[in-house]
């Protein structure tokens, strides 16, 4: 277990490391390496996006309104902090900006057909393939009944792959306060999920 965390703490350096170098490159105005940060962020980022709206259209606006606003804003970044989770942290405000926009507006049923293949269950024969479909599907309209910030740590935790500390980090609020929101999505994604009435799977963490 030492072994593992100084690993760990030896690859975290090596990544704050790397992307100083990159940062450097960025702010000193080498050509290509603005396009290196874009290549290294955008596939997340449109992750983060088409999590919040279930749309390709949206989700590349996201993804370039981000990088746009990046590149005006990273002559004045500072390395206290990750230069990826700066460029999530853009992403997200943006999404939940959007988001606020466009809830009032338009309630649209998830485009499966358009989903990463990740988010979606394995399906071995056309019957599995239904299930998948329909468990996506529940599984979106549970998420549509968060608020806004319980929807935006299932996304970040469970969609993005990050921790809670760096959930936090991302949304700009306390460990402390993204544990209680996540405690409190999970408990209503669990009963609206259920099997049985008023559910359908159990299919949390």
């Amino acid at each position: 277990m030492i072994a593992a965390t100084a690993g760990s703490a030896a690859g975290n350096e090596h990544d704050l490391r790397s992307e100083w170098l990159l940062l450097q490159r960025i702010q000193s105005g080498e050509k290509d390496a603005f396009a290196e940060l874009v290549r290294l962020c955008q596939e997340q980022v449109f992750s983060l996006a088409y999590g919040f709206f279930h749309d390709r259209e949206d989700a590349l606006e996201i993804v370039q309104e981000t990088f746009m606003r990046a590149h005006a804003k990273i002559a004045m970044f500072r390395p206290e902090h990750s230069l990826r989770g700066w460029i999530y942290r853009l992403a997200h405000n943006l999404c939940i900006d959007r988001y606020r926009r466009l809830s009032r507006k338009r309630r649209r049923e998830c485009g499966l057909d358009d989903v990463p293949v990740g988010q979606l269950p394995a399906a071995e024969d056309g019957r599995d393939a239904w299930e998948a479909r329909h468990q996506a599907e529940a599984i979106e309209r549970a998420l549509a009944g968060l608020s806004l910030r319980q929807r935006s740590v299932f996304i970040l935790k469970y969609r993005q792959g990050l921790k809670l500390q760096q959930v936090a980090e991302t949304m700009a609020v306390s460990l402390g306060t993204v544990k209680a929101l996540h405690h409190r999505a999970i408990a209503r994604l669990r009963r609206e999920l259920a099997p049985g009435p008023g559910g359908e799977y159990e299919s949390l963490p």
